[in-house]
């Protein structure tokens, strides 16, 4: 027989048991997805990245100094791994990444080393004097144009061969985008296509909806037994 008096007991445990946890475990890591799409083969990468929400930060930009994580992976156009880097921004010492919390944009029409570009995955300096290096590396330039405006474009360069079968997409790097200019223009080819390069972009992970699950059947119990009495 179903009592109702025991009902309202776990009930109202389970809606005060799921406001305590609530108050004493606020949350703070916010957690986003990464994700981009090559221009011209197709190349792709994969990642998140996390940073306490609570916190103020200079004209609301999150850092390399900010993170509490940043994890990223780089696929080729079929999709098979190439390489991951967990906890990139411990790992590699001129990680540069800066995004801006009141528009959720990574920043990345600046050069590498500035602070509204990127440098992410690896980069290890061989030989300066002829400039050799190796590493999987993901980076932004913004060169001048012959018309005084900037060109704002990301690789993905293998700068040291290390994955020779990989096929090249454009000049040394595998895959590039350029943001103001289409794959037609890129390749000097009309049927190329007349799409823009993509900025690697930032999706927000829902919070866990456990507790609230917890709270709503606790208080659905709470309903039918108010149910039950009314009804005599």
């Amino acid at each position: 027989m179903f009592d109702c008096r025991q009902s309202i007991k776990v009930s109202v445990f389970g809606v005060v048991t799921s406001l305590v946890f609530w108050a004493e475990n606020p949350a703070q890591a916010v957690t986003f997805q990464l994700s981009w799409t090559g221009q011209i083969l197709g190349y792709r990468a994969e990642g998140s990245f996390s940073y306490d929400e609570t916190k103020d930060y200079d004209n609301g930009i999150v850092r390399k100094n900010d993170l509490e994580s940043f994890d990223i992976a780089f696929f080729d156009p079929e999709g098979n791994l190439i390489k991951e880097f967990i906890d990139n921004h411990l790992t590699y010492p001129d990680f540069n990444f800066n995004f801006d919390t009141t528009t959720r944009t990574i920043l990345q029409d600046g050069s590498f080393d500035e602070p509204n570009g990127i440098d992410i995955g690896e980069y290890v300096l061989i030989d300066e004097a002829n400039g050799l290096a190796n590493g999987l590396n993901f980076w932004s330039a913004a060169p001048i144009g012959s018309d005084g405006v900037a060109i704002p474009h990301v690789h993905l360069t293998d700068r040291g061969n290390d994955f020779p079968d990989l096929e090249i997409g454009f000049g040394s790097h595998l895959d590039v985008a350029f943001f103001t200019r289409t794959t037609a223009e890129l390749l000097d080819d009309p049927t190329a296509g007349d799409e823009f390069g993509q900025r690697m972009i930032a999706s927000q992970v829902p919070e866990p909806t456990t507790l609230v699950g917890l709270g709503l059947v606790s208080l659905m119990g709470l309903g039918k037994c108010k149910g039950l009495i009314r009804r005599g």
